[in-house]
């Protein structure tokens, strides 16, 4: 096993300490920061900072796609101008009506209609 797939490893692991994931956060490899913010038990304070605009767009789609994130990051997700970003805040199971009352209004259909159908809706 290679460095590259021990960080994925931990990014990834329940079990990973948050100051290791804070740390994983940090990397330079895209895919050990999409990893960690996939990872149910990042804290909230990580998803913030990976949901942040400059950062890479499949990032921030797996930050949308956390049930963990929180209403404030999540309100942040819905008005990226990634539509993948929009469409998987629509979906997450934890975004509170307020959120979803904005993409149901968003210029893409696919986007309301998925807004539409969140149970929280």
């Amino acid at each position: 096993m290679n460095i590259s797939e021990f960080k994925l490893l931990l990014a990834k692991s329940e079990f990973t300490p948050k100051e290791i994931l804070e740390i994983l956060a940090k990397d330079e490899d895209y895919m050990v920061r999409a990893t960690v913010a996939q990872n149910l038990n990042a804290p909230k304070e990580i998803l913030k900072i990976l949901a942040k605009k400059n950062e890479i767009s499949w990032v921030r789609v797996c930050v949308a796609r956390n049930i963990n994130a929180s209403k404030e990051i999540l309100k942040i997700l819905a008005k990226d101008k990634n539509p993948n970003i929009r469409i998987f805040v629509a979906e997450n199971l934890n975004a509170p009506k307020e959120i979803l009352k904005i993409l149901v209004k968003d210029k893409r259909w696919d986007i309301r209609d998925i807004a539409k159908d969140n149970p929280n809706y």
